[in-house]
């Protein structure tokens, strides 16, 4: 079985005709290239851009949330050399006695809420719906004549690929828990949750369901939320006031220490995944870094064992090929697996080239 995982860079390099006018990667400088096509600024960003403006385009997202703006500044351009990864997650460290700063991270989810539904409807718009993913997905489609599942996991939380799931029959429902298995082959797995998604609160019934969402970041510090997941828009007034208790955005923050609490999907999801891992064989890796400690755990501990080799393909897609070789090697070691045959991707690097190449071949050799 098939397991293909996506991070930020996959998105970033989507569009197959216009493609990113810089290296995808998480390393790079942080600074976005000058603004020579008015389509750039919906570009899905990368992580160390997610509170960037450069174009001047989420302007409007920061000034709904007046409560992060204190915390703006400093994610902008965070402390000591640390990434934004790790601000979040200092910040997340004063939470402790410091209602106030829970306040402000929790409408961290709601602008990365707003931003992603935002960027992912501009750039299926620009891009005609037409993107990497479904080409990758036609590809593994053809390739698959053994009609085997395929999981797709994705930690990001825009919706580009499950827009490309559509066109191969894909069944959206309002149910999130059913989303995972609504199609006969291809699995979507999103462990940080999306920009559609929404949680009820468990102490619903003390509170009003018609609470718009600044006076639930007033109550962050008091709400909890249940394991009830929604297909909403969780900062559209006709939709958050249509359900009988109030909701918030079913989005991860994106701290640099990822534990068993940072997924944030349904348990169903976590459940389906279990079942399929000891099946899976070949291992396709686009745009990610690799870091998130919890999910790497939840393979070490659940891929198949046995045998000197468990992993019969694996195939990275990083901006070059030396990334993708550094990327397969920390891979493997933390997921503690030998991969029997393994493919750095295209030479000039991205997922343009990568599907361009049709590449993805190599996972279905002998």
């Amino acid at each position: 079985m098939l397991m293909v995982i996506f991070g930020a860079g996959a998105s970033y390099d989507s569009s197959p005709d216009f493609r990113p006018p810089q290296p995808q990667g998480a390393q790079q400088n942080s600074s976005a290239p000058p603004l020579t096509d008015q389509r750039e600024r919906w570009r899905p960003t990368l992580a160390n851009r997610l509170f960037l403006d450069p174009y001047g385009a989420f302007g409007e997202i920061v000034k709904r949330y007046e409560r992060l703006r204190p915390i703006l500044p400093r994610l902008q351009q965070p402390q000591g050399g640390r990434s934004v990864e790790e601000q979040l997650e200092f910040f997340q460290s004063e939470t402790k006695g410091d209602a106030e700063r829970t306040r402000q991270l929790f409408s961290v989810r709601y602008y990365l809420h707003d931003l992603f539904l935002e960027v992912s409807h501009q750039w299926l718009r620009i891009t005609n719906h037409v993107t990497n993913y479904v080409v990758l997905l036609d590809q593994i489609r053809h390739l698959n004549t053994a009609g085997e599942s395929v999981c797709l996991v994705t930690f990001n939380y825009d919706l580009l690929l499950d827009d490309a799931l559509l066109s191969f029959g894909y069944m959206k429902s309002e149910s999130v828990a059913r989303l995972a298995d609504a199609h006969p082959m291809f699995k979507l797995f999103k462990p940080h949750g999306s920009a559609d998604w929404a949680r009820l609160l468990v102490n619903s019934r003390t509170l009003t369901p018609r609470l718009p969402p600044r006076q639930l970041i007033q109550l962050a510090d008091k709400i909890q939320l249940s394991d009830t997941y929604l297909v909403a828009n969780a900062t559209d007034p006709p939709e958050i006031f249509s359900f009988e208790a109030p909701i918030v955005p079913a989005i991860a923050i994106p701290v640099q220490t990822k534990t068993q609490d940072t997924f944030e999907w349904p348990p169903f999801h976590r459940d389906l995944l279990l079942k399929l891992l000891p099946s899976v064989t070949k291992i396709l890796i686009i745009g990610w870094q690799a870091k998130e400690a919890h999910f790497l755990k939840l393979l070490k501990e659940n891929l198949p064992t046995g045998g000197l080799t468990q992993i019969t393909h694996l195939q990275v897609v990083g901006r070059d090929p030396t990334e993708a070789k550094d990327i397969s090697k920390q891979f493997t070691a933390d997921i503690g697996r030998n991969a029997k045959k393994f493919h750095p991707g295209p030479t000039q690097g991205g997922f343009s080239y990568f599907v361009e190449q049709e590449l993805v071949d190599f996972l279905f050799s002998e």
